[in-house]
């Protein structure tokens, strides 16, 4: 069975090294790493995630690589004898790149599924997170209640094949002559969307309620809200791994390990580690 004590020494030994960004598992520190390591027959597993999306993947200021991806994947791996898992930390415009050269062998960074993606790629079976979107806008602006009041205004969305990108774009198609104008958050920061909506350049976004409440604890002039949801979701959906097409025998080990994860009760630990509350399960 997992033990979380492993986590907590794994998490530490998360560094980011030289230009490349390349992240691994020291060997033979963990109980059990050593047999591990030596075996001829273990496999290394190349695995793209974030490196500014805090809390589920970022490099915190000692150089670690860090959240609620990094720590799922480290359990994943505690899991999975035959492999042996090192991370490459990059922007997330990067990662599919990577997958596509061949430099990863698995893209980790809270992907829901689109037909554009699920054409191109090997989406796990197991979900991992529930990916739930809104709305969301100046806390004084009391004229925006959902899409049908933002025609002609600029929303921040995900990047060009994120879900809420294309139900955005399923909603200009719907509405001509209501169109919103998406404006593309492919390798944007925090700080960039933020400054984009107090400056009037966005007039909305679309976030999670965990990344609302990031954004008013950590970006609050006075420490009031200063933003806030509205309407009904704009998206409902489940986040997973992406793998490159055939690779289905990592797939089927990585999606048993996670069900292990989600029935042993780790899974929902580490989402209220992280994010605050249990973003494994629906609303």
């Amino acid at each position: 069975m997992f033990k979380r004590e492993n986590l907590k020494k794994k998490s530490l030994l998360r560094k980011v090294t030289a230009l490349g960004l390349t992240l691994t598992l020291l060997p033979g520190v963990l109980t059990g790493c050593s047999t591990k390591s030596e075996a001829s027959d273990v496999k290394k597993i190349v695995i793209g995630s974030g490196n500014s999306y805090n809390p589920y993947c970022y490099i915190d200021e000692s150089g670690n690589a860090v959240g609620y991806e990094y720590d799922v994947l480290a359990a994943i791996d505690e899991l999975l004898p035959q492999y042996e898992f090192e991370y490459k930390s990059m922007a997330f415009d990067q990662i599919l790149l990577s997958l596509d050269s061949g430099k990863i062998d698995v893209a980790a960074h809270q992907y829901e599924y689109t037909d554009e993606r699920a054409s191109k790629y090997l989406f796990s079976d197991e979900s991992y997170t529930s990916y739930i979107t809104y709305i969301s806008v100046l806390s004084d602006d009391n004229e925006i209640n959902g899409l049908e009041d933002l025609a002609g205004q600029r929303v921040r969305a995900g990047g060009s094949t994120s879900a809420t990108t294309q139900i955005l774009k399923k909603w200009n198609a719907d509405h001509p002559g209501k169109e919103i104008i998406i404006v593309n958050a492919e390798s944007s920061t925090d700080e960039e969307a933020v400054a984009a909506l107090k400056n009037g350049a966005d007039r909305a976004t679309v976030l999670k309620k965990s990344d609302l409440a990031k954004y008013n604890a950590n970006y609050s002039d006075d420490g009031n809200d200063w933003i806030k949801i509205v309407g009904e979701p704009v998206n409902d959906s489940q986040t997973y791994y992406l793998y490159k097409q055939g690779d289905d025998e990592l797939k089927e080990a990585i999606d048993g390990a996670l069900k292990t994860l989600k029935e042993n009760g780790t899974l929902s630990e580490l989402a209220i580690k992280w994010v605050g509350y249990d973003v494994t399960e629906s609303e």
